[in-house]
Parts: structure tokens; C-alpha cells; sequence
């Protein structure tokens, strides 16, 4: 569940904004203006709140943790809370650290870690947001923010999760994301203090 979260996570990347209100631009130019902030992002940090709901067991689980990023494409997705567990993309590898016990992934020899790589890159660059043959975009005014509801076309995809729910607050930046499964169940990641082009030790992105 937890690499999933992740993947959801990037979807979201692509869709940082510039610096104007939502109410101000036209909701179907969003995609080329999200685009434009990414493109700018040397580094990223931010800190966020994963809760996974599960209504038939009514079960619910919170953890808590940081993400990293490094232009062009390395990334760490690091949970801190209630244990260690992180995700590190350097070089085609995703390197694992559960608690302690390591572990490398090639994203080049699995199709399905090679789809992640192109979902991180399609992201980060902003293209999943125009990529109509995979993905259905919408995008909804709220009252104090603004929704991207993202429905996807591929099967795979489909069978995990209905669609994601990202939510953006007024100054377009993201506030959370939201993965709805079949049913009542979900994942819903909230996030806070981003810091955008901050020195980042690179002893962060060592596996």
C-alpha cells in the first residue's frame, strides 16, 4: 500500500502551480500553468500525513514522514512514524529501507516498476497532465480551493483504485491527496511545510 501512496504522491508533483488565485485563470489552462511551476523546482521538501481507511474491518491506520527531491530525478519518500521505512529513486534502482533491512529494485527489469518510473518523470515534467490516452482530468472550483480529480483509463491502474482526488489550497499550492478505492476504503495523504529550491544535504539521497 505504502508504494502506491507513493505513486499517487508524484501524480500530484506535476500539479504545483504558480503564484496566482485560482480565481483568476481559467480552469482548463491549469495544466500548462502547473507545468510551468514544476519546471522551476530544483529541489523539494515537505512533510506529510498518510491515513489509510478501511470501513468494512473499520480499521484506520496514520503514519507520518518526509519527501524529498532533486532535480531531474531522484527522489526519497521517507516515513518516520510509527516506524522507519523509505523509498529512494536514484539511477533506474529504487532502494528500500524497512526498519533497517535494505533492499535494490531495478525499475528497468519490471514492468511495473518501469511503469513508476514513467509516472515519476511524467509528473515531475507536468506531461501526466496531458496525458489524455492514460488519464481523465477535471478540475473543480470549492469554495477556499480547488480539486484535480484524476479517473484512469488503464485497466491496471483501474483495478486498484477508482480515481485521486488532489486538493489545493489558494495560492495553488497542495494541501492533499486522495486514493479512492472500490468501495468506501481510502488512503488520504495531507500535506505541510513545502520548501521549494532549499539546500538538500546529499547525504539524504545516499541508499
Amino acid at each position: 500500500m505504502r508504494i502506491f501512496s507513493f505513486i499517487l504522491f508524484f501524480w500530484s508533483l506535476g500539479m504545483f502551480a504558480q503564484q496566482n488565485n485560482f480565481t483568476s485563470v481559467s480552469l482548463k489552462s491549469s495544466a500548462s500553468q502547473l507545468t510551468e511551476k514544476m519546471e522551476s523546482a530544483k529541489s523539494l521538501y515537505g512533510e506529510f500525513e498518510q491515513t489509510k481507511v478501511i470501513k468494512m474491518l473499520d480499521v484506520e491506520t496514520t503514519s507520518y514522514g518526509r519527501i524529498y527531491y532533486q532535480s531531474p530525478d531522484v527522489i526519497k519518500w521517507e516515513y518516520t512514524k510509527p516506524y522507519p521505512y523509505s523509498l529512494l529513486f536514484k539511477n533506474n534502482f529504487i532502494y528500500i529501507d524497512d526498519d533497517g533491512q535494505k533492499s535494490k529494485q531495478d525499475m528497468t527489469a519490471n514492468k511495473l516498476f518501469a511503469k513508476l518510473g514513467d509516472l515519476i518523470t511524467g509528473s515531475l515534467n507536468g506531461k501526466l497532465l496531458k496525458d489524455d490516452a492514460n488519464f481523465d482530468v477535471e478540475y473543480q472550483k470549492k469554495k477556499h480551493h480547488v480539486e484535480a480529480v484524476i479517473t484512469p483509463k488503464d485497466k491496471s491502474m483501474a483495478d486498484m483504485f477508482e480515481k485521486v482526488i488532489m486538493s489545493f489550497s489558494e495560492d495553488k499550492m497542495l494541501q492533499s491527496v486522495k486514493l479512492q478505492e472500490s468501495g468506501e476504503d481510502y488512503t488520504l495523504i495531507s500535506f505541510k511545510n513545502w520548501k521549494m529550491n532549499t539546500p538538500i544535504k546529499a547525504s539524504v539521497f545516499q541508499p
